[in-house]
């Protein structure tokens, strides 16, 4: 089951990452800039084939955040 520790690892493969901390957001490692939190949220969108609201993504900045978008959309993690 992917789950968004594995999608991070998978994104950023040299950083390292605290599994569980869901405040971890842009910012937290220096791979993590814009540009690897739009190619983040990306993997995420087509990991659980869903789509964000130009809106939400504006505000998604913490895993946490990303996590109760997901579960709006009915994805459980």
């Amino acid at each position: 089951m992917t789950d968004l520790f594995t999608l991070l690892a998978q994104q950023f493969p040299t950083a390292t990452i605290s599994h569980g901390d869901y405040q971890l957001g842009l910012g937290a490692f220096p791979e993590w800039d814009s540009l690897g939190h739009f190619n983040f949220l990306l993997l995420v969108e087509q990991s659980f084939s869903v789509r964000f609201d130009p809106d939400e993504l504006a505000v998604m900045k913490r895993l946490q955040d990303i996590r109760e978008a997901l579960s709006r959309r009915g994805v459980v993690l």
